[in-house]
């Protein structure tokens, strides 16, 4: 595996744009994001909901929801990652995920510093926040009723913020920012090598 990689950088230093046009062909990329969103789901859904009894709030079952669509896109790219309607229709609903997901991310670190302020000795004017408008009836994209269809996974419960939850003084939404960047930087040269190469395909 080591000698693989050290091989591959070689190759992407070398001739960097034939080599993301290849490694977007390849099922490893999109492996290792559904990976990363399983793992995700499943710390949000087993550790922190279910052993620190944790309520996702509204922001919480909208960033699980975006992981879903990261999840399915790399599922789509594992399955035919050489087919370029299904490569299109994954790329889409990737960045889809990745963008939405972002925004709420975002959105939920605001809240959390909201509802933090007292402690840091701020109120919500010096906090640069608002209040933290949160509803037990979320709306996702195309009115899907995914919170009565999975209720565990997407049934809000608890207030947008309000965790205590940290580590390396990180909260929960910072950490999701982080991932999104993640997914950022591993999506946006396959997608650029990808249309690259359709284009020049088609010259």
């Amino acid at each position: 595996m080591m000698i693989q990689l050290k091989q591959w950088f070689a190759d992407l230093k070398a001739r960097p744009l034939a080599t993301l046009e290849a490694t977007q062909e390849r099922r490893t990329v999109w492996v290792v994001m559904a990976c990363a969103c399983v793992c995700l789901l499943g710390s949000a859904m087993g550790y922190f909901q279910w052993f620190l009894a944790m309520d996702p709030c509204e922001n919480c079952v909208y960033i699980r929801f975006s992981q879903f669509c990261i999840l399915l896109a790399g599922i789509a790219m594992v399955i035919a990652p050489k087919n370029v309607i299904v490569k299109v229709l994954g790329l889409a609903l990737a960045w889809y995920g990745i963008i939405y997901g972002m925004d709420k991310a975002i959105i939920l670190d605001g809240q959390h510093v909201a509802s933090h302020a007292a402690e840091a000795g701020l109120d919500l004017f010096q906090s640069g926040q608002g209040a933290n408008a949160c509803s037990l009836e979320p709306t996702f994209p195309l009115d899907l009723p995914l919170h009565q269809w999975l209720p565990f996974e997407f049934a809000p419960s608890g207030i947008c913020g309000e965790d205590d939850w940290s580590l390396f003084g990180l909260n929960m939404a910072q950490y999701c920012i982080i991932s999104y960047c993640v997914f950022i930087v591993c999506a946006l040269p396959l997608t650029i090598a990808f249309f690259t190469k359709s284009l020049n395909c088609n010259r």
